[in-house]
């Protein structure tokens, strides 16, 4: 018994494999035009647009516009990717009827990967294209997540998961397994907007990350608790420089 419960202990504080982590966008820059990615991938967006923060559920948020701002990210072997989990804290506006609005899509039509607000239910979205353009799949479900408030917005892409939705650390929606398409168009991907234009956000967005594999529901559960540096061990760039300076000095002193 005793073994047992050590075991189970040493599980719930094990951190997410930071090796996983090819996006890492926590947007506390709070100036200039590049978001800086916090993995060890270094995929680095550049802000385009009128450029504002605020605060947001870890540290800052970036604000989107519902018109011209978003973060692009050049393409790379990183994040081009057949299992996955995308994820972002998100407090959006109301868009029904009017626009989707993306929370991260790489590739249009075809796809690689979407997770975004459906313009019509205002529910959440993951869409790939499953082979040639216009095959898609992908399930639309949970509750409406532009009321204003704060949700954590999550999608799984698994040959066991499936295709998964989860919404505040819930799943809500779920569909079997299809292979999403490798050859996006456009090459890139884009955060608060589609790939090519036309799904834009209306709101903040804070803590976006990308996973090379599909998470399971308690590391999903965990970074929304914890954040994403907690529940990773990664810390941005100007943390760690300041850490390493930080120690240099003390050892110097001694």
């Amino acid at each position: 018994a005793v073994i047992l419960i050590g075991f189970s202990a040493s599980q719930a504080n094990a951190k997410i494999d930071p090796a996983t982590v090819v996006g890492m966008w926590l947007f506390d820059e709070n100036g200039g035009d590049v978001a800086k990615d916090s993995s060890p991938a270094g995929n680095d967006g550049t802000i385009v647009g009128p450029k504002k923060w605020v605060d947001g559920k870890f540290g800052k948020a970036l604000e989107f516009n519902g018109k011209d701002v978003y973060v692009e990210v050049k393409s790379s072997k990183s994040i081009v990717l057949e299992e996955l989990t995308v994820m972002g804290w998100a407090k959006l506006k109301a868009s029904q009827g009017t626009r989707w609005q993306s929370i991260m899509m790489k590739g249009q039509n075809p796809r690689n990967y979407l997770l975004v607000v459906d313009r019509d239910t205002q529910k959440l979205q993951l869409s790939i294209t499953k082979g040639a353009p216009d095959q898609w799949a992908g399930p639309i479900a949970g509750p409406v997540v532009t009321d204003g408030k704060w949700h954590h917005l999550v999608g799984v892409i698994g040959q066991k998961a499936g295709l998964v939705v989860y919404a505040d650390g819930i799943e809500v929606g779920k569909e079997g397994y299809a292979k999403p398409s490798l050859d996006a168009k456009p090459d890139r991907l884009r955060i608060g907007d589609g790939s090519d234009g036309g799904h834009q956000a209306e709101g903040l967005l804070d803590e976006v990350a990308l996973f090379n594999v599909p998470l399971e529901a308690a590391d999903i559960v965990k970074i929304m608790n914890d954040g994403l540096e907690a529940a990773t061990g990664l810390r941005p760039v100007e943390a760690q420089d300041k850490l390493a300076t930080t120690w240099g000095r003390l050892k110097a002193d001694r």
